[in-house]
């Protein structure tokens, strides 16, 4: 049987990297990956787009898509063959929520990403943009995309596609543990309802 697949979203300073570190060690048998990937169009985003080059956001969109379809190909659709729980940090709902809030039309970005199939299972880390930029602000350098109003728009997308698609929301503002245990819980509690 084909593993699960898992996509953890939610807005820059949410403790998605975190939470995904916590859940590799805390579920048994998990792949982890991420993106922007750690392919060649995914090394141009991180050096490129998200470090603040001014292009039309659908150029960001397709780039980003571009990505995602080498990453799904060469990366999660093997691990999931071979039965293994992959989740993702980002996937098809960053691109609606972060191009979106750049104001690309949600559809074409769901036609550039159409060549992926949808996450089995979509988890929101939902936290004040306040609370995300304290984060950040610990960081080294910031990204183009992490500014609060620019941030707020973005978390507005993702609750709203959370209502439209029945994606689970998880409060990301406590302690990474505790958010973690709650993720870890939903996945555990997905695997289990395969399995009967």
């Amino acid at each position: 049987m084909p593993g699960l697949f898992v996509a953890i979203e939610g807005i820059d300073g949410a403790g998605k990297t975190t939470v995904l570190e916590r859940l590799a060690r805390m579920l048994p048998g998990v792949c982890t990956t991420r993106e922007p990937s750690g392919s060649p169009v995914g090394a141009l985003i991180r050096s490129w787009v998200l470090q603040g080059g001014t292009v039309d956001p659908r150029v960001d969109a397709l780039l980003f898509a571009a990505d995602r379809i080498e990453h799904y190909k060469r990366e999660i659709e093997p691990m999931l063959r071979e039965g293994c729980t992959v989740i993702s940090e980002r996937y098809v709902e960053s691109s609606i929520a972060y191009q979106g809030a750049a104001g690309v039309p949600v559809e074409f970005i769901k036609l550039v990403n159409s060549a992926v199939p949808r996450a089995d299972l979509t988890v929101i880390l939902d936290v004040d943009p306040g609370t995300a930029l304290a984060r950040i602000g610990r960081r080294d350098r910031a990204e183009k995309y992490e500014r609060g109003d620019f941030l707020r728009r973005v978390r507005e997308i993702y609750l709203m596609r959370a209502r439209e698609e029945g994606y689970l929301v998880v409060d990301a503002g406590r302690p990474p543990l505790e958010v973690a245990r709650e993720v870890a819980e939903i996945i555990a509690s997905r695997l289990r309802l395969r399995t009967v």
